[in-house]
């Protein structure tokens, strides 16, 4: 009787063990909502919370299994509700819903397809400019064959196979394009692109700070006797250093941590999460001097649970993912853990169709792209 009681006093005392942490992941959890709210520039610690989502997310739910399979079930109540309450991150990260664009066709000539691709500068993981890695590329482009497509680190020279305006314009059968290069020589140049089928009536830039590789550009576009604008956008980058791909590798393979590179690297994150905050406030002031419907597409840099993706969406725009999307909305495969990053958000007069993933891995960035409807 004595070795009995014993033994379930330690079970109560290991079960409260459990509660606790449970409880302060749970907390840490709800605080992560927050990142979505708080301005990084007022308190950036908190965005830090929005990066670990994923990871707060499974330790709970892993506490969730692990109360259902004790004699304490009504434990998982706490993950359960704490996960709950921020089910619009859940729903922003994973599509609940079966594939919406398994076909490529189009299924009606009044949709709109956009498409946006960080093209890495048609590289392959940082290697050199080759012809093989251009074929896939243009296979991508070729095959979704999109009405509109928004690159960010667009590369082209001015002559030879790698002019890749040229060989655009040629796989989408257009010559409307508008190409603002942010950094280049007389030879080749690096910058944002947007492709169109219709017409493009009016374009321009918009400069988020000067020596800055990160910038918006728009182009104003007639299609069906409407007329629409389309914001291409690159968010303020992380701009790691190959010592600090070499760190996140040997942490990853190895979990060898280092003081020093850790705090270069959260330096780094924490100057991004600042600078975009700040684009994406320049950013929102341009779309309402825009009397159109509108867009917003590209490689945002941030996560579905961060203050620049939702600061964005506050303004009354449609994440084509959260709306669409199924499974995994993981868009980044590069070293650095992989995100959701890149977006198509909609003004209200649009109506998403369908969104797919084009998880062909080469770039570090898969192509994404949506069927939309002007209503």
């Amino acid at each position: 009787m004595i070795r009995k009681k014993k033994s379930v006093q330690r079970l109560h005392f290991f079960n409260k063990i459990i509660l606790f942490f449970n409880s302060l992941f749970a907390l840490t959890l709800i605080l992560s909502y927050l990142a979505s709210i708080i301005d990084p520039r007022l308190f950036w610690p908190i965005s830090f919370l929005g990066l670990a989502y994923p990871v707060l997310l499974l330790i709970n739910i892993i506490f969730i299994g692990y109360w259902l399979c004790s004699r304490c079930p009504k434990f998982a109540l706490l993950s359960f509700f704490t996960i709950t309450i921020g089910w619009k991150f859940l729903a922003s990260h994973i599509g609940f819903r079966e594939s919406t664009a398994i076909g490529v066709p189009k299924s009606s000539q009044h949709f709109i397809r956009v498409m946006t691709y960080n093209v890495h500068e048609f590289k392959q993981f940082g290697d050199k400019n080759d012809k093989r890695t251009k074929a896939i590329f243009l296979d991508i482009i070729q095959k979704e064959q999109p009405d509109v497509i928004c690159f960010q680190e667009f590369f082209t020279r001015r002559q030879n196979e790698y002019n890749f305006k040229k060989a655009i314009s040629e796989v989408l059968n257009t010559s409307h394009y508008y190409y603002n290069p942010t950094k280049g020589n007389n030879y080749e140049t690096i910058g944002l692109a947007i492709f169109s089928k219709f017409p493009i009536i009016n374009s321009g830039v918009i400069q988020f700070e000067k020596h800055n590789n990160n910038e918006s550009i728009f182009a104003d576009i007639k299609a069906n006797n409407r007329v629409f604008r389309v914001y291409n956008v690159h968010f303020q980058s992380i701009l790691f250093k190959p010592e600090d791909y070499k760190y996140i590798d040997e942490f990853k393979n190895q979990m060898v941590t280092d003081v020093q590179s850790s705090r270069r690297i959260g330096a780094r994150l924490k100057q991004a999460f600042i600078k975009r905050s700040s684009q994406v406030e320049l950013l929102k002031k341009h779309t309402k001097t825009c009397k159109n419907p509108y867009l917003v597409a590209g490689d945002f840099n941030d996560t579905p649970i961060s203050y620049a993706v939702n600061s964005m969406l506050s303004g009354g725009l449609i994440n084509s993912f959260r709306e669409k999307g199924s499974g995994l909305g993981i868009t980044y495969n590069g070293d650095f853990p992989n995100f959701q990053i890149d977006y198509i958000l909609v003004s209200p007069p649009f109506s998403v169709k369908n969104y797919r993933i084009i998880q062909k891995k080469v770039s570090d960035h898969y192509a994404i792209r949506s069927d939309l409807e002007l209503k």
